[in-house]
Formats: structure tokens, sequence, C-alpha cells
């Protein structure tokens, strides 16, 4: 049995942005993972690509990935949804997702007569269809469910976005409804995680994001893991880290993923 594990988030922390490019510190990480021994997953909150492909894309740049080593909302999106008796449902989220949904057996549909709205990442989000949103909510008594919860999202151009989680508070408040996320920070996401790493101790499990809220303090506060902030994505600067509670600060604070080394020692 494996002494530690390791949750590895994918954008700004393995790879540099939706081009998938992988940080070359990352790649030598996972491999020294790999050869001590110790688990480790890509634990994602990725909203554009299936699951079986964003594998396909990852071995593709180089990494050790398989079904038993990347987490993705998607998996529990399917779920959840089944499991609460949805049919239908608004989505906002991309045509390879939209897709996933239809295939998985769900009835994705263009106006506001839905089960539930379910918000993913959609560079194309407009009014048209935050009304929509909204009105299944309102009107239709829709449930609404978030692929996860991240405020921003750094794009190639170097700037930063709403993510998918500031999208779903929107529309959270507009109709006065609570938010189910199927990703970080959700405790069926990282109870999930610790399945797959084979390791039910949070003491014995780090997380490695750039994202120092939904991943790092939502995650210490929902589970109670090691959690480390590096700067190698959306914060480039560790000031960032002065607007959340002390006690959900990150334990670590690197540079990039390859000084995690100093966890192995």
């Amino acid at each position: 049995m494996a002494e530690i594990a390791f949750l590895l988030d994918l954008e700004g922390t393995l790879v540099k942005d939706k081009s998938y490019t992988p940080f070359p510190e990352a790649l030598e990480f996972t491999e020294k993972l790999d050869s001590m021994g110790i688990p480790w997953i890509v634990a994602t909150n990725n909203s554009t690509e299936k699951p079986l492909e964003l594998i396909e894309i990852l071995k593709g740049k180089g990494f050790n990935v398989n079904e038993q080593k990347l987490l993705s909302p998607s998996f529990l999106a399917v779920d959840t949804l089944k499991k609460e008796g949805i049919k239908s449902i608004y989505f906002l989220g991309t045509e390879k997702i939209k897709s996933f949904f239809q295939e998985s057996g769900f009835k994705v549909k263009d106006d506001y007569k839905v089960d539930a709205v379910v918000v993913g990442r959609d560079k194309e989000v407009n009014f048209k269809k935050l009304k929509t949103a909204t009105s299944a909510i309102v009107l239709n008594k829709a449930k609404l469910y978030s692929y996860h919860m991240n405020r921003i999202i750094l794009d190639r151009d170097g700037f930063v976005s709403p993510s998918v989680g500031a999208i779903a508070t929107c529309l959270s408040y507009a109709g006065n409804c609570p938010i189910v996320s199927f990703g970080k920070p959700s405790k069926l996401y990282f109870e999930r995680a610790f399945e797959l790493v084979g390791i039910k101790d949070p003491a014995k499990i780090y997380m490695v994001s750039d994202d120092p809220f939904s991943d790092l303090a939502g995650g210490k506060e929902t589970v109670g893991f090691k959690t480390v902030f590096v700067l190698s994505g959306k914060y480039s600067s560790p000031d960032i880290l002065d607007s959340i509670d002390e006690n959900l600060r990150p334990d670590y604070v690197f540079k990039n993923i390859k000084e995690c080394e100093r966890l192995l020692k």
C-alpha cells in the first residue's frame, strides 16, 4: 500500500492551456511518481472534451494515463443525473459534451422545457442562452447542475475569463436555487478520486492545482487533504491567497509542479 498519493489538476498544472501542451517538468514529475510506485491521477474539471478522447489527447502528449488515472466530471454527471431521474437537459457547453450526453441517453433540448440545466464551458454563451437557462429554472422548475465551481479560466491569449462556476453562480442567483456540482470541490468527486488512487486517508493525499479556491480551499474544506498551490497557471503571484480564509490556505506554494519533488523525500 502506497504511503502517499497525488491528485493533479490539468490546465495550469500539468498542461499550459486548452492546447494541452505539457509543462516539461509535469511529464518528468509524473514519470518519477510512476517509477517510485506512487499513485496519481489527473483530477480535472475539464468540461470541453469527452473523457475518453481527453485520455487519448494526453497519451499523445506523453502522459501515462488511462481510464483509471483520469477523473472527469463527465463520468460523475451521467451517474448523478440518471440517479436523480433527469431525462432532458438544457446544456451550456461544447458540441463534444453535448453529444456525450446524447450518447449517454439524455435528451438535450434548445428550449426551457427541460428537467435540468447543466453548465459546462461555453465560450459562446450569450444573453439568449442565459435567458433560456433562467426560464428553465424559474418557469419549469428545472434543477441546476454545474460541471465545477471554478471562478476563472486562463485562455491562450493570456487573458482570463469567467469560468463555469461563475456562470452557474449567475444562474443560481437569478433562479434563487442551489447548484449541484459534479466536479471539484464536490465531496462526490473527491471520494471517487480517493477510490482511484486507493487511499482513503486524506492526510496522505496531496491535491496540486493552480486554483486556490475551488480545488484547494474548497477541497480542503470538503475532505481535508493536503494542498499545493502552483504559480504556473492563472495566478502568477501568491498574493491572491490573501482573500482566502487562513485555515483554508494551501499547505505549500510552489513555482511549478517540479517543486513537488520535495514532498517525496
